[in-house]
């Protein structure tokens, strides 16, 4: 088996029956999601995308927040367990991988991903992909592997060994070699969803969310 189709295999193994530690709705996580999608507000200014398709939305992690963003929201995961964690209405969910998404061409504004990039074997044809049905921008969430705190992680964890590849140039990348213009990546947050303690989250949410280069994850946002 060819490293792309081993590593994919090991993703698919790992999510089968696994989803998040923390539900969307916990409050650390509810407190991650709420300052990534104000300042993902922030970098859209007056825009505010009439459809949206998450690629790898999971047990609704990002969708329950985007929301606040955009109405109409559809995902699709290639997990049946992350579905059917997913509060969102069942006409909204679709069963499917990042290299082949069940949708016409450009037909959502929007298409994004929340750390789905880092268990993907083949980032590149994902994005062509996510692309393909976008209409007006792409916009990729994906831990920073510059981060020493996250690097660790994926060095110490198998199923998020992935992520170490995640640069903030390499995540621009991955938009600019898509045919994506108007590309830009920034080094954000400082406590995760998953791991961060409750105590310690709400004091780290009061510290500046953009931290260049060295912030645990980076979004890089690309227009059509």
């Amino acid at each position: 088996m060819d490293p792309v189709r081993a590593f994919d295999q090991l993703q698919a193994d790992y999510w089968t029956t696994r989803t998040n530690l923390r539900s969307h709705d916990h409050p650390v996580v509810r407190s991650f999601a709420n300052q990534r999608v104000e300042f993902i507000k922030g970098k859209f200014g007056d825009w505010r995308p009439s459809t949206a398709l998450e690629v790898g939305c999971g047990d609704g992690f990002g969708m329950q927040h985007m929301n606040t963003l955009v109405d109409d929201i559809h995902g699709c995961d290639l997990s049946p367990a992350m579905l059917e964690a997913n509060p969102a209405p069942a006409d909204r969910l679709t069963l499917a991988e990042a290299y082949d998404l069940p949708f016409e061409s450009d037909q959502f504004e929007l298409v994004y991903c929340w750390e789905l990039l880092h268990h993907v074997g083949d980032p590149s044809r994902a994005v062509s992909e996510m692309k393909r049905v976008g209409r007006r921008a792409v916009m990729l969430c994906e831990p920073n592997s510059l981060n020493v705190a996250m690097a660790a992680f994926g060095l110490l964890e198998p199923a998020e060994r992935g992520l170490l590849r995640f640069t903030p140039g390499y995540t621009k990348r991955l938009l600019v070699e898509a045919g994506l213009s108007r590309v830009t990546v920034y080094s954000v947050a400082c406590f995760t969803p998953n791991q961060t303690p409750p105590w310690l989250a709400r004091v780290l949410s009061l510290l500046p969310y953009r931290w260049p280069y060295v912030g645990l994850y980076n979004i890089a946002i690309g227009y059509l």
